[in-house]
């Protein structure tokens, strides 16, 4: 097929749906496809198309760094919604240690047409050849904590709202009356960062604060690398830093520790990510919490739902396409879990969107 792709100049989606008989192809674009293939002698291959039809079992994860602790909640809620099935879960990792490696997405996406997946539960935004590809073997896809890419705007997802977060941050922050907030963020392949740092931009401007944005490898070492070569640059501590996750919250904890820099009495610190031993270190640390594990569980019902409506059409003879509806998308409201590193002198518990106007944390 990539043959005729390349020598019609069409996409490998139009392609094999072309040569599948399948609908959404011109009579035009089929016309000149079934040309090309003849002209370069491809014959369809029955048995692959029967293999394509067998039965699967197993789900897939695809994760973009599993030293993020953040998956590991949502693997949790993962397995719990998946455990009466009889799928098997299978996790691939398509940026080890932090560094995406698009040759590795590209390799997992190939394995699992190959065995055959039932669903794909994505963390990272698969580029738009790989989701045509599942899509064309007929393989559901959730996007979960990622945005789906601009071409598949229709895919199921479960996100935080991560506007409204980073504007909680911003307001807690306020309240201290901090002046200063650095960011320090992981690279744009990571959809969230974007409605993240827009979230605190917005809230810096309302609040009268400055707001530097600092980006750093989505890995604890570079996040200890990158922080340390600023503050080398500037040779000035922010009021607050905001990590824009558990692995480069590491990185800056490592910092302030070599440094000997006291937290939150030299800089305040703030994290996005709840995880197991945050409220153990010492100062306690105050973060964003997402409710990773209930964006886990959300995703792999919402997979399940449309796995097992395919499973249903095609047993009456209907068309096995995923078929995606609105309601497929969620988005899940996150609040933060006030401890110490923000400066708040005891732990003031949890704000969320509802929370925030009716228990405004009093400035410490």
């Amino acid at each position: 097929m990539r043959d005729v792709s390349r020598a019609t100049g069409l996409s490998m989606f139009t392609v094999s749906r072309a040569l599948s008989g399948a609908d959404g192809v011109s009579e035009e674009s089929r016309e000149q496809v079934l040309k090309a293939a003849r002209e370069l002698g491809y014959v369809l291959n029955r048995a692959a198309q029967e293999l394509r039809r067998a039965s699967r079992d197993t789900v897939a994860v695809i994760t973009a760094s599993t030293s993020n602790s953040y998956y590991l909640e949502m693997m949790r809620g993962i397995q719990q919604a998946l455990r009466p099935s009889s799928w098997t879960v299978v996790v691939g990792d398509v940026a080890v240690d932090g560094a995406y490696d698009p040759r590795l997405e590209d390799r997992m996406v190939q394995r699992l047409i190959e065995s055959r997946a039932a669903g794909v539960i994505s963390t990272l935004t698969l580029t738009p050849e790989n989701t045509r590809l599942l899509s064309t073997w007929d393989i559901a896809v959730v996007f979960v904590d990622s945005a789906p890419p601009a071409s598949a705007r229709d895919f199921p997802s479960v996100t935080t709202d991560n506007y409204s977060a980073s504007l909680i941050v911003g307001a807690h922050l306020a309240e201290h009356r901090f002046e200063r907030w650095l960011l320090l963020i992981y690279p744009p392949k990571w959809s969230t960062r974007f409605d993240r740092e827009r979230g605190l931009r917005d809230s810096a401007k309302s609040h009268g604060a400055d707001l530097v944005v600092l980006e750093s490898e989505n890995d604890a070492e570079s996040g200890h690398r990158t922080l340390g070569d600023h503050l080398d640059r500037t040779g000035r501590l922010p009021d607050v830093l905001i990590a824009g996750n558990n692995p480069l919250l590491l990185g800056a904890m490592k910092l302030a520790k070599d440094r000997g820099l006291s937290i939150p009495g030299d800089m305040a610190l703030v994290g996005y990510d709840e995880f197991a031993w945050s409220e153990l270190v010492d100062p306690p640390l105050t973060v964003l919490n997402e409710r990773s594990e209930e964006i886990g569980r959300r995703a792999a019902l919402t997979l399940a739902e449309i796995i097992d409506a395919q499973s249903d059409a095609e047993r009456t003879g209907g068309s096995k396409t995923p078929v995606y509806l609105p309601r497929h998308q969620h988005q899940v409201a996150a609040d933060l879990t006030i401890r110490r590193s923000c400066g708040c002198s005891v732990p003031k518990g949890r704000i969320g969107r509802e929370d925030e106007m009716k228990h405004p944390d009093p400035v410490t």
